[in-house]
C-alpha cells in the first residue's frame, strides 16, 4: 500500500507537480475546500504521511491528535504560523514543518509597488470607481521612501522601485545590513520622514505592531502600504486615523469595521480578500517548492525550507 498525501484546496499543486508525488511512489488525496473544517480535516489527515497546505484552514491540536502518521506539513507561502497556530505542539508531536519563502515574493512586492503607484496618482478617484476628472497627483518620483522589514519582500520592492527615481529609500530592521543605496533608520525617524511606508515584517512581530503610536508618528499624507499578516495593523487605530484625513493607507486585507467603507479611497483602499501573492507564474513556483520540499522531508528528512 502506498505512503499518502493529502493536498487541500486546487490553487497549488499542478499536474506535473502531483505526477512528481506520485513518480516518487506517493498516493494523493485531495480535499478540494479552500476552508475545510476542522471536523473535515480531522477525517482527511488520518493516515497521511504529509499535509500540503494549500487552503487557509486552521490547523488545531485535535487535528494534529487525528494525525497517527504525519511526518511533514509543506505550507504554500511564508507565514505558516497564521494557518498553524499550534505549530510547537506540531513540532513535538515529531512532525516537520515547511514553507515556500521565496514563492511569493515577486507577486506580493509586485502587487505593493503597484498599489503606491495608484494610490500615489489617484487611480481610484480618477477612474470608473470614483467621481473625479482632473487631480495633481504625487508619482513615486522623488517621494522618501521607507521599508519596515528587510527582508526577501522588502528587497525586492526595493529593486522594483529603482526605475521610479524615488526619493531616499530608508529601512528599519531588527538587524541593520550592509545594502548599497539605502540608509539604516530607527522605526520612529523612519515614520516621521516617510511619504511612502511599506510593512513587510512577518507575523512575528507580533499583533498590533503599528499602533496608535506608530501612526501618530506618520507626517501628514504618508502613505502605509501593508500586505502582510493580519492584526499586524491595529485596525481600529487605523481607522481612527485615517478618519482624520492626515494619512493614507492601502492593504490587501479588508478593515473589519463598517465604518471603514465610507472612507475615499483617496484615503483608504483595500481587497476584499489576500490577493497579493495570487500570480499564475508565483503559484506555480510555489508549487515547485512545496513538492520538493514535501519530497525532501519523506525522502530524506532535510530541507532548506524547513522551519522546525
Amino acid at each position: 500500500m502506498k505512503p499518502k498525501i493529502l493536498i487541500t484546496d486546487s490553487l497549488f499543486i499542478f499536474p506535473e507537480h502531483e505526477k512528481m508525488l506520485t513518480d516518487a511512489g506517493y498516493e494523493i488525496e485531495r480535499l478540494d475546500k479552500p476552508e475545510a473544517t476542522e471536523e473535515e480535516l480531522i477525517e482527511a489527515v488520518k493516515g497521511k504521511v504529509g499535509y500540503i497546505l494549500g487552503g487557509t484552514e486552521k490547523f488545531t491540536d485535535k487535528i494534529i491528535d487525528a494525525a497517527d502518521s504525519l511526518k511533514a506539513i509543506v505550507f504554500t507561502g511564508i507565514g505558516y504560523k497564521d494557518f498553524i497556530p499550534c505549530y510547537e505542539y506540531v513540532t513535538q508531536k515529531g512532525i516537520a514543518i515547511a514553507n515556500t519563502p521565496d514563492g511569493p515574493t515577486h507577486a506580493v512586492a509586485e502587487w505593493a509597488v503597484t498599489m503606491a503607484l495608484a494610490m500615489n496618482r489617484n487611480i481610484f478617484d480618477l477612474g470608473r470607481a470614483g467621481e473625479k476628472k482632473f487631480m495633481t497627483s504625487l508619482g513615486l518620483e522623488g517621494q522618501k521612501i521607507g521599508i519596515i522589514g528587510l527582508g526577501r519582500i522588502g528587497k525586492e520592492i526595493t529593486e522594483m522601485l529603482k526605475p521610479f527615481k524615488t526619493g531616499e529609500i530608508s529601512y528599519y530592521s531588527k538587524n541593520q545590513k550592509d545594502v548599497s543605496g539605502m540608509r539604516y533608520s530607527e522605526m520612529d525617524e523612519l515614520l516621521k520622514e516617510s511619504d511612502v511606508i511599506f510593512l513587510c515584517v512577518s507575523k512575528d512581530a507580533g499583533n498590533d505592531f503599528i499602533d496608535e503610536k506608530q501612526l501618530a508618528q506618520m507626517k501628514d499624507g504618508a502613505l502605509l502600504v501593508s500586505f502582510m499578516a493580519e492584526g499586524i495593523v491595529n485596525d481600529q487605530a487605523l481607522v481612527s486615523e485615517l478618519k482624520k484625513g492626515r494619512i493614507r493607507a492601502v492593504s490587501d486585507h479588508p478593515i473589519h469595521d463598517e465604518s471603514s467603507k465610507d472612507l475615499p479611497m483617496k484615503t483608504w483602499y483595500c481587497s476584499n480578500g489576500s490577493n497579493a501573492f495570487n500570480t499564475f507564474t508565483e503559484l506555480k513556483l510555489t508549487s515547485d517548492m512545496a513538492t520538493k520540499s514535501m519530497l525532501n522531508i519523506l525522502q530524506t528528512g532535510k530541507d532548506k525550507n524547513r522551519v522546525n
